[in-house]
């Protein structure tokens, strides 16, 4: 039985995200058709859609009960409809692998080092995590969730019950956990700390390789430089608590966690490809998911998106020259701006 429960697990936070990413992957160029790519898109689709499921329900004041099983419908209809479209998907990874296995050695040998000092880190995080104070509310909030059957409405330090905790209610990072909890039955904790931790260091490194292939299109053989600079970054950059560096070696399973560690990258990798005249549909795609998955993280997003989306819409609009360039990508945060408005009003 508790072998079934943690290929449950397995199954929902590695090959599903996978699998959901075919549908942005699918309307991309040759250059993001890639695994990584595709593991990157799957994961802010998951958290694009449990943000408009979860969010009305946890206003609403209805049981979590009613967002599992509407979310795993949604999910599970999605992923019937993204192994359809992305069927064709498959020769392109082909295709990456063998350009993979054409480099020179010296270029997989400095692969491979990366890949070593992922997995690393990976084991590190696990092996040796680390009891933030925040487990306090995070970890906690999704035990209260799975066990009362409610979302925000018990106090995560004493349980009791109190008024809906607006300052959360539009970031259900916890609630997804507890999706997690609730479908494969092994604890909050242990899907956070044991499983959580590892494998969204490893989506957050998906997101770094993918901002090197943008970065070095051109330079193959120095991309593997990047990323051995990078996964070296974040072995040794933990000179304070606040860094992202040790947000994401510590705390990657919570909401700020996620945030700093892959919603910012990922922000940047997808306004790296806006700021050209032309860019994929699929691209337009991964970028309406990220700002919304700014909000699941947390609620200093109201602010955040809004004003880096502002200033990245001057700025495209200006290199094209074209203001219909600037509106499009203001445009990808009004889901963003209308959740701050219902913020406003559910606070007062």
């Amino acid at each position: 039985m508790e072998i079934i429960r943690w290929a449950i697990l397995l199954v929902l936070v590695l090959p599903v995200p996978f699998f959901l990413g075919f549908i942005p992957v699918k309307h991309m160029n040759s250059l993001q058709r890639t695994p990584a790519m595709t593991y990157v898109c799957g994961w802010f689709v998951s958290f694009f859609l449990f943000e408009v499921t979860a969010v009305p329900f946890i206003l609403l004041e209805k049981s979590f009960t009613m967002v599992v099983a509407v979310y795993t419908c949604i999910i599970a209809v999605l992923l019937l409809i993204s192994l359809w479209q992305g069927r064709e998907l498959w020769k392109d990874y082909a295709q990456t692998v063998r350009r993979a296995l054409e480099l020179p050695g010296y270029v997989k040998l400095g692969w491979a080092v990366v890949v070593l000092l992922i997995l690393f880190q990976m084991f590190y995080a696990v092996r040796y995590e680390y009891y933030d104070g925040d487990d306090a509310y995070y970890i906690a909030t999704s035990v209260l969730t799975d066990t009362f059957d409610s979302m925000y409405l018990r106090d995560a330090y004493t349980g009791y019950l109190y008024p809906l905790d607006i300052r959360h209610a539009f970031s259900p990072t916890p609630i997804y956990q507890a999706w997690l909890s609730r479908l494969s039955g092994i604890a909050p904790a242990v899907v956070a700390h044991t499983v959580l931790a590892p494998v969204w260091l490893l989506f957050m490194y998906c997101i770094y390789a993918q901002i090197g292939n943008r970065l070095l299109w051109n330079k193959r053989s120095y991309r593997p430089v990047f990323m051995l600079l990078i996964t070296l970054w974040f072995s040794f950059g933990n000179i304070s608590l606040y860094t992202s560096e040790t947000f994401a070696m510590t705390r990657t399973w919570q909401g700020k966690g996620l945030m700093a560690g892959m919603v910012v990258p990922a922000l940047f990798l997808c306004l790296i490809y806006l700021a050209q005249e032309k860019a994929s549909r699929g691209i337009w795609m991964l970028f309406v998911c990220v700002c919304l998955s700014a909000v699941f993280a947390t609620s200093v997003s109201f602010m955040l998106i809004p004003t880096v989306t502002g200033a990245a819409a001057v700025l495209t609009g200006v290199r094209n020259r074209s203001l219909r360039h600037a509106a499009k990508v203001f445009a990808c945060c009004i889901p963003c701006l209308l959740l701050a408005v219902c913020y406003l009003l559910a606070a007062r």
